[in-house]
């Protein structure tokens, strides 16, 4: 399987999905939910829990997002519900900036509508985009 490079854009994250089960989302995330930028993130996904990985780390970090547009990551949230039926070791981690609470409550709110724990870390809004 294919490693999955979506640049971010002014107000779109950028994605980062390995095939090693190291998948990174993080930027602003501002646009109007748009079924095919998000369906290639949600499509690569599907596909790669096919494949029976060891383990997944997913690791968002968001400067800000819009209310649409959180729909759209918790519907990709929701493609990892049933992970654990398939033996699949998860980690989500969820990066917020220290002052943010409405990122840190995003996050809350999201874990609280699914079957999995976050692992949450606030850091410094200087400390940048978490890639690689």
């Amino acid at each position: 399987m294919k490693d999955l490079l979506i640049e971010a854009s002014e107000n779109s994250p950028v994605f980062s999905f390995q095939a090693n089960g190291i998948l990174n989302i993080s930027g602003r995330v501002l646009p109007e939910p748009d079924a095919l930028f998000w369906g290639v993130a949600n499509d690569w996904l599907v596909n790669y829990i096919e494949t029976k990985p060891a383990q997944i780390i997913l690791r968002l970090q968001f400067d800000c997002v819009n209310t649409s547009s959180s729909l759209e990551i918790l519907k990709l949230l929701y493609l990892l519900g049933d992970i654990k039926n398939k033996e699949i070791s998860l980690a989500v981690y969820w990066f917020y900036p220290i002052n943010d609470i409405q990122l840190e409550e995003m996050g809350k709110d999201f874990q609280e509508l699914l079957p999995f724990k976050f692992i949450f870390e606030s850091i410094e809004s200087e400390e940048g985009i978490l890639i690689n």
